[in-house]
């Protein structure tokens, strides 16, 4: 039988880098922060941690790296909805949210939130949230077009609408990290989504049957804590 030769393909340094940041990513998803490792980021990719160096300078250069790349990810988001009117846009991307969030949970949001809560990892946290807000600022180029456009009241600041948005999928992601889901199943993350949206729109062409903004009423997490305060007749604490 004639032999079996084995092929090497040697990478280039840019395949190289992307599969040391993929990597991370799903290190990231699976270890958290403190976990992902040089010594795992390695082993997965077949290289020796030493080996490893000969392409990023530090542990800190591949994880903002991997947030970098997770970011240019997280933007993709952005093309689930190609509605022309402004408004309609942002209701059906606040629709699809939550499905593209599950679809990229271990990748993109846990990463993300997990970088953000090591505060012994500033200059990490600052690059994660600074990422965010390429996203931040494409929400304010939407809502400047819809002001143009006039799906959006020209009195209403494109800032309000951006952080609406960030405010209403950052919160839909700790929900499903805390497998809350029946917060968004049972509407109560929509109702209140388009009671916003309907404050923005002009006057004139608003939903008169959408009530006022409640309040979201995530399920209590399953954490003991301690017995309440006893309060004075103002509310406020006895002995303060």
């Amino acid at each position: 039988m004639p032999s079996q030769v084995r092929t090497y393909v040697r990478k280039t340094q840019a395949e190289r880098r992307e599969e040391i940041i993929d990597a991370a990513l799903e290190l990231l998803g699976e270890y958290g922060l403190e976990g992902t490792t040089v010594s795992r980021i390695a082993d997965a990719v077949g290289l020796t941690p030493g080996a490893l160096y000969r392409h990023f300078e530090s542990r800190n250069a591949i994880l903002a790296a991997a947030n970098a790349a997770a970011a240019r990810q997280a933007l993709s988001w952005l093309d689930t909805s190609r509605a022309p009117e402004v408004l309609r846009r942002l209701e059906e991307l606040k629709e699809t949210h939550a499905a593209w969030t599950k679809n990229h949970l271990s990748t993109i949001v846990r990463p993300f939130f997990q970088a953000l809560s090591f505060s012994q990892q500033a200059d990490l946290a600052g690059e994660m949230t600074l990422e965010r807000i390429l996203l931040y600022g494409l929400l304010v180029e939407m809502a400047d077009e819809g002001k143009r456009q006039g799906s959006i009241r020209p009195d209403v600041e494109s800032a309000d609408v951006a952080w609406t948005m960030l405010m209403f999928i950052w919160i839909e992601d700790i929900a499903l990290m805390l497998d809350a889901e029946e917060a968004i199943t049972g509407g109560v993350f929509s109702r209140n989504f388009h009671r916003m949206l309907e404050s923005f729109r002009p006057r004139s062409t608003a939903d008169p049957s959408v009530g006022e903004l409640s309040c979201l009423a995530l399920p209590p997490p399953s954490i003991a804590v301690g017995p309440p305060a006893v309060t004075g007749a103002m509310g406020t604490p006895h002995g303060r």
